[in-house]
């Protein structure tokens, strides 16, 4: 009666999990049931009680496996969820956080020259024309850009007209030592209100370079004469000039630094008349340096007594303004002087 009593209880366990839906359909769930029943058949004749027990824990098992496998397969799912949408944030927060790609605008007014043409002592394109009122003259082969004659595709000669070739650089590195002061060099000043050419004894390892220059031939020439460029070699955008000081000193002229980038603005009236400067060879060997500005006479730059700065002499300078190359140039590289 107990054994009966026992198969009974664990015939009623195997229906009600079968019932719940708990044992598969597929071959193992079959072969487990037919497991059972033949044990069940033995159990009646040999009295043995593991095969039921067997076949339960069988299906026990299959459905506990399909669970862990389904669990672990929307584990899957939610991770590649969760990573789609983590990648998908971060994309969206760079484009937001992202600064928006600056876009190439043409220039609307050109107000900068070095946005218009060059503006280097290799090649000045600035011819010194204006266009304001009329075409630019034709012998120039300028075009008009905001009322000045400028060479689209060239370099501006001494004679105010277009060339295709640069500069050429006749002297690279050079000191000019004063004729009459001879220990005494003219240098760009780093720091001057006014930026006036001075001139100074302190070697050039003190100065720091700042009294050696580039001197480059410009094309063409004016009246029969060649013109040049004197650029700083340690600022290669500045050059020497001549200008007016306006009240600034007792003498007329003087000569500065100018600044090639901004030569040719609203306030600029010379044109490249006072930056191209005439280089000549005195009888004594040295070098008288000079602008002939508009119809005045040329303006020697030259040292006078009582002062280090450079002035401008619009008559004869004297040794005051005569210049000693260092390192020398080869005789008949400039034109001799008075002619």
């Amino acid at each position: 009666m107990q054994w009966c009593s026992a198969l009974a209880v664990l015939a009623l366990l195997a229906s009600a999990i079968a019932q719940d839906g708990l044992v598969g359909t597929g071959p193992e769930a079959a072969a487990a049931l037919d497991s059972d029943g033949e044990c069940m058949a033995e159990y009646r004749v040999a009295a043995g009680g593991g095969c039921a027990l067997s076949a339960l824990q069988l299906r026990a098992n299959k459905q506990q496996q399909q669970e862990q496998e389904k669990e672990e397969e929307d584990e899957r799912q939610q991770q590649q969820q969760a990573q789609q949408s983590g990648e998908q944030e971060e994309k969206d927060q760079e484009e937001e956080t992202e600064e928006p790609r600056a876009e190439r605008l043409a220039p609307r007014n050109a107000s900068l020259l070095e946005e218009m043409y060059s503006t280097s002592a290799k090649c000045f394109s600035y011819t010194g024309g204006s266009c304001i009122s009329e075409h630019c003259a034709p012998y120039r082969h300028a075009q008009c850009h905001l009322g000045k004659c400028i060479c689209q595709d060239g370099c501006a000669g001494a004679d105010g007209k277009c060339y295709s070739q640069q500069n050429r650089l006749v002297a690279k590195g050079v000191l000019l030592r004063n004729g009459k002061y001879k220990h005494y060099k003219m240098y760009f000043q780093r720091m001057s209100t006014f930026g006036q050419m001075k001139t100074t004894r302190a070697s050039s390892w003190m100065n720091m370079a700042q009294d050696k220059f580039d001197i480059y031939e410009v094309p063409g020439s004016d009246s029969g004469h060649k013109e040049y460029f004197l650029a700083s070699s340690k600022w290669s955008d500045y050059v020497l000039g001549m200008k007016a000081t306006t009240g600034t000193a007792l003498s007329p002229f003087a000569a500065y630094a100018v600044n090639l980038d901004k030569k040719g603005g609203v306030l600029d009236t010379w044109g490249p008349t006072n930056i191209m400067l005439r280089v000549c060879e005195t009888a004594t060997g040295m070098v008288q340096v000079g602008a002939k500005m508009a119809d005045a006479n040329t303006i020697w730059a030259y040292v006078h007594h009582g002062s280090w700065y450079v002035y401008g002499s619009v008559s004869t300078p004297g040794w005051g303004g005569e210049w000693t190359l260092e390192p020398a140039v080869a005789k008949g590289t400039f034109p001799l002087c008075g002619r």
